[in-house]
């Protein structure tokens, strides 16, 4: 597989209908793949900076399209640098499409891609990256982002009811 920071991806196994993967290099944390047909619903707690966050500005504008496919939880600190941090965020979620599409078979576009990056200080709560939960629709997670932001991803899936695989943590 050559998707760029994809490269090197390790598939973990499913969690609450969702397939996760992991990425130890290129600034990818971990991902989750959504089946077609899954939505998002993303709630974002004012009290942080999230004007300032390019990729929550992200989520929550692809949020608002009728399907999503690919959540992604980047590593590290990102830069303060709005424009490089959107170009980041632009081809990992290019980079995630063409992933999700291969593996699907289905058409993914970027703008079908939740892409975050949570907080990673120390007393970061989840620790980093956060998981998803079920839900009696789906699944949802819960996390700090980024400049101290809370963040609530709540995932409407047809196949919520698929047996887990996932074995970590």
């Amino acid at each position: 597989m050559s998707h760029g920071v994809l490269s090197g991806v390790t598939p973990e196994g499913r969690e609450h209908g969702l397939e996760r993967y992991a990425h130890p290099a290129g600034g990818v944390a971990t991902f989750w793949l959504a089946p077609e047909g899954s939505t998002a619903t993303v709630e974002i707690d004012d009290n942080g900076s999230a004007d300032d966050v390019v990729e929550l500005q992200w989520s929550e504008l692809s949020a608002q399209v009728p399907s999503v496919r690919a959540i992604v939880m980047l590593d590290g600190p990102g830069s303060d640098d709005p424009a490089s941090d959107f170009t980041t965020v632009h081809e990992v979620a290019e980079d995630m499409a063409r992933f999700a599409t291969d593996r699907s078979g289905t058409e993914v576009g970027p703008i079908d891609v939740l892409v975050f990056r949570p907080e990673t200080a120390p007393d970061a709560e989840p620790a980093s990256p956060p998981g998803p939960v079920p839900t009696a629709h789906g699944a949802e997670f819960r996390f700090r982002h980024r400049g101290g932001t809370r963040v609530h991803v709540i995932l409407t899936l047809p196949t919520a009811d698929l047996p887990d695989t996932y074995g970590g943590d």
